[in-house]
């Protein structure tokens, strides 16, 4: 017999909390590591690529949506990151105004290289949302994400801190350990409507931990760009061990212009996505 659906969420969001993806050990020693900002600089670059993705799910997500309920709290939460609390500032802009802080020019930020990692988590979380069952995206965007943000950016908030920020150029990692518990909170609605069999619990649940296993590879990805920056600022003109692979990693810019998903609409084309059922 399933569990109820609130059974089942309260169970995952303890799953969730104790993740490698979430309590990372990157993330771990913040406050332990001496943090600079120039590896936020590094940080930054790798990072941003999810920022400015992450509408992206919600909106596949969004139309792929079994019912108007579920489209409203999908909606509620895009209307936050559009910026209904932030200032009319969308969260990619404020992301960027961090990015400047941390010693990027405008002209740069579009042309950084993106560790496979990077590249891997984007293009995995689209093609889940376009194309998985509707559950399955949702796990990965609501549980996967909005359930593990408030708990991983407390910890960069305080290298963030230690690197010496002020709270104005840190602005879109407080906000979001705020914003993230509500949207968590309004996806979890979504999600307690549809989690009352065995089958669509087994759906959400591969969606959340697809999304934290990407989290966790994401960590290590950027934890390797970071020993790489570290070691060519101390050991000017010698080659890092990666050095081979970074020839090869897309820009920004390039790989947002190869993001185009093939996205299913079954509730279009006749299949009925009903309640606690395969959606």
């Amino acid at each position: 017999m399933a569990l109820t659906s609130r059974e089942f969420l309260k169970e995952l969001r303890a799953e969730v909390a104790g993740h490698a993806g979430v309590g990372h050990s990157l993330l771990g020693r913040m406050n332990i590591d001496p943090r600079r900002r120039e590896d936020f600089k590094i940080f930054s670059g790798q990072h941003y690529a999810l920022v400015g993705c992450f509408t992206r799910y919600l909106e596949v997500l969004l139309l792929r949506a079994p019912d108007p309920q579920a489209r409203l709290w999908l909606a509620k939460v895009l209307v936050d990151e559009y910026g209904e609390r932030s200032a009319d500032q969308d969260h990619a802009t404020l992301y960027r105004a961090f990015m400047l802080a941390s010693g990027w020019k405008d002209d740069e930020i579009e042309h950084v290289s993106l560790h496979p990692a990077v590249t891997g988590f984007v293009e995995g979380h689209l093609q889940l949302c376009a194309n998985a069952p509707f559950l399955v995206g949702l796990g990965a965007v609501g549980p996967g994400h909005e359930w593990a943000i408030p708990a991983m950016f407390a910890e960069i908030i305080r290298g963030l801190e230690q690197a010496g920020f002020a709270a104005e150029e840190i602005a879109y990692f407080t906000l979001h350990t705020i914003q993230d518990q509500d949207h968590g909170a309004w996806l979890e609605e979504a999600l307690a409507q549809f989690a009352i069999t065995d089958e669509a619990q087994a759906q959400i649940r591969e969606g959340c931990f697809f999304s934290l296993a990407a989290r966790e590879r994401l960590w290590w990805g950027v934890a390797d760009k970071l020993n790489s920056g570290r070691m060519r600022a101390r050991l000017p003109g010698i080659a890092s061990a990666t050095a081979g692979s970074e020839a090869t990693e897309p820009s920004l810019d390039r790989f947002r212009a190869g993001l185009e998903p093939l996205i299913s609409f079954p509730h279009l084309s006749g299949e009925k996505a009903e309640k606690g059922a395969k959606a």
